[in-house]
């Protein structure tokens, strides 16, 4: 998976089935995840080590056994700390077919909730719905779609019937259309990170002041604007080190760095090590 495909944009699937699963560790190019969102269903289960999750004004910690279910269009994005995780993205409307079932998991369906591993522990049936989701996806999608389907129905069987035990449960329209809002923004940020990007144009593709728009950005994204773009340009950078020949004078052109003794600057504050040290690892 291409690392700046991770958007709206993007349609998560294997192959004519809606649903793709994704581990992750430190290898990985998207190992960071960057704001963003899907018209999608996305669970997260941390395998090892912490995940620090936004989701809309709220950062949770999730540690190993944890499980977080992310609504569809909910804004997230989460900086992992020497951690393996893996994702879950799928269409909703692949378990909406009967309308008894629909009735049960729309009112799931449209919160984003976090379990801990704990509270999954403490429930044979809901923690064996999660292995098995997980197993099934990582023995393969394809050939076993019947599984997969029967693993999610199964998993959100057992998480109705646990739902008192979250420790976060909000609905994904928490911040309306203000959320809406920001998308624009973030996508701009998406496109054109190559180029010169200002707070007063930022602010205008959302229809904010840019001081309101600075407060409301950081309430969601938990960085300020300009430190997001910069956040941004150092990950897309990050990738390009791992998969291409361009020379750390070119990559930082390409991702919006005239100088390159800034870019290798802003790439240790948040890489804590140069780009030619990235690229030899």
């Amino acid at each position: 998976m291409h690392y700046l495909d991770y958007n709206e944009h993007k349609q998560h699937r294997t192959g004519d089935f809606p649903l793709a699963y994704y581990p992750v560790d430190i290898h990985h190019e998207r190992y960071r995840m960057p704001m963003h969102w899907h018209r999608e269903t996305e669970v997260i289960r941390v395998g090892r080590g912490q995940l620090s999750l936004y989701i809309d004004d709220r950062e949770v910690l999730a540690r190993a056994g944890d499980v977080m279910l992310i609504a569809e269009g909910v804004i997230h994005g989460g900086d992992p700390e020497d951690c393996e995780y893996e994702c879950v993205v799928f269409d909703a409307g692949l378990l909406l077919g009967p309308d008894a079932c629909a009735r049960s998991l729309r009112g799931v369906l449209n919160h984003s909730i976090f379990l801990s591993g704990a509270a999954i522990a403490a429930h044979g049936d809901l923690s064996g719905a999660v292995a098995r989701l997980f197993g099934r996806c990582a023995a393969g999608v394809a050939e076993n779609v019947l599984g997969v389907t029967g693993a999610l129905y199964d998993f959100f069987g057992a998480l109705t019937a646990h739902r008192g035990d979250a420790l976060l449960d909000t609905p994904s329209s928490r911040f309306g259309q203000k959320a809406e809002q920001l998308k624009p923004a973030l996508e701009y940020i998406e496109t054109h990170y190559g180029q010169p990007i200002t707070l007063e144009a930022l602010a205008r593709l959302t229809g904010m002041s840019p001081k309101y728009f600075c407060r409301f950005f950081k309430a969601i994204v938990h960085r300020s604007p300009i430190d997001y773009v910069n956040y941004y340009r150092v990950e897309c950078a990050s990738h390009f080190l791992t998969s291409g020949d361009m020379s750390v004078a070119e990559i930082a052109q390409h991702c919006g760095y005239n100088d390159s003794s800034f870019f290798i600057k802003q790439f240790r504050k948040y890489k804590g090590t140069t780009p030619r040290q990235y690229r030899a690892v």
